[in-house]
This record gives structure tokens, C-alpha cells and sequence, in this order.
């Protein structure tokens, strides 16, 4: 199997000067929940996707098939997009604020030579303009697992509460659609799931 000839760029755009990642995280909020889970978009119908809220430090997320894109003959050009906008309602003790630290995306993809496959998060909280964005290319000939890992450098963090919501907008696409070349990139394989992680970290303020 070759590999993958995939580039990572992360992209910060921010309103103000945001905090550097701590040598060690290690401070959490002493009550944590996720109180729900909204999804939509091509790639993630209300109701698809799993998260599990056991941690306050790790969020594992479970794409479900639909967040799969396809292009090749007789393939529809809206398959080759598949878009998920994800927005995580969560409340924490009052007092702390919490960031995205880093992220790993796990999938599969199969292209074909000449075909390019693209992997892209975005993360943001609702009423505020920081956002962080980043970007996973994968150029065929490509067959196996990938693993895209996002380490923001500077980190956007939620307004200073109890209660956040935090958006992510993740999407995978291939180019170009309509030629005789194949490719697929998924979030689900036939053995199972990939785990995709969001690391948080936390300080009071």
C-alpha cells in the first residue's frame, strides 16, 4: 500500500490573542455534562452520529455511513461533498472555560490516481468570531486508513460561564466529479466505526 501523500494546514482567525496549549492540562470543572447533540448536513442527518459524554477531557464522535464522499462514473456530482455541522450544548460549573485542544479524525479512503481527496474541521463557539480551521489533502494512487490529527497552536476558547456551544464543521470531498476516475474517502468502514476525539482543556477564569 502506498502512502498517502496528505498535507495538514491549520488556520487560525481570531478576534483577540488567544491562549498558547499549557505544558500540562490537568484542571477540570467538577460537574460536566453534554446536555445534547445537534447534527445536520449531507454527511450527518439529525440523529447519525454518536457521542460519548463520559469525559470532560475526551469527546469520541461516531460518523455514521452518510458522512461519505464518492466520485465516478455514473456517481451523482452531489455525492462527491459531504458536509457535517456539528453543535455540542454543554454546561460545566460556573467559572471556567474550556478549548479544543486537539483533534483526531480516523477514516478510510480509496482514489484513484489523478483524484484528491479533501478532510477539513472547523471549530468555533456560537456568538463569538475566533475560529480555527483545518486542512488534510489525500492524492491518489491511495488505498487504507488515514488519521488526520489537528494540534491548534492557539487555542479559541468558549466565553467565560457555565454553558457553551461549541460547533464543528467537518466535511470530506473529492476532485475532480464526472471523469472516468474513482474515489472514495468514509467514516465508516464495512468492519465498524472509526473513533474520531476531541481533546478539551479547561482553566478557570
Amino acid at each position: 500500500m502506498k502512502t498517502p501523500t496528505a498535507l495538514t494546514t491549520l488556520a487560525l482567525t481570531v478576534a483577540s490573542l488567544a491562549s498558547p496549549i499549557p505544558d500540562a492540562v490537568s484542571s477540570y470543572p467538577p460537574v460536566f455534562k453534554v446536555n445534547k447533540v445537534i447534527s445536520g448536513g449531507s454527511g450527518c442527518p439529525q440523529g447519525s452520529i454518536d457521542v460519548d459524554y463520559t469525559s470532560s477531557a475526551i469527546l469520541p464522535i461516531y460518523f455514521s455511513r452518510d458522512f461519505t464522499a464518492s466520485v465516478g462514473s455514473n456517481i451523482a456530482a452531489d455525492q462527491s461533498r459531504k458536509n457535517c455541522q456539528l453543535n455540542l450544548d454543554l454546561t460545566y460549573s460556573a467559572g471556567w472555560s474550556y478549548a479544543v485542544y486537539s483533534a483526531d479524525y480516523t477514516g478510510w479512503a480509496s482514489v484513484d490516481n489523478g483524484v484528491k481527496g479533501v478532510v477539513k474541521s472547523t471549530y468555533y463557539f456560537s456568538g463569538e468570531q475566533a475560529q480555527a480551521s483545518s486542512t488534510m489533502y489525500i492524492n491518489g494512487p491511495y488505498t487504507g486508513k488515514y488519521t488526520k490529527r489537528d494540534d491548534v497552536a492557539l487555542s479559541v476558547w468558549s466565553p467565560c460561564g457555565g454553558e457553551a456551544l461549541l460547533n464543528i464543521n467537518a466535511e470530506v470531498a473529492l476532485t475532480p466529479f464526472g471523469s472516468s476516475a474513482s474515489g472514495t474517502i468514509a467514516a465508516v468502514k464495512e468492519t465498524g466505526k472509526f473513533t474520531n476525539q476531541l481533546y478539551l482543556k479547561w482553566r478557570q477564569c
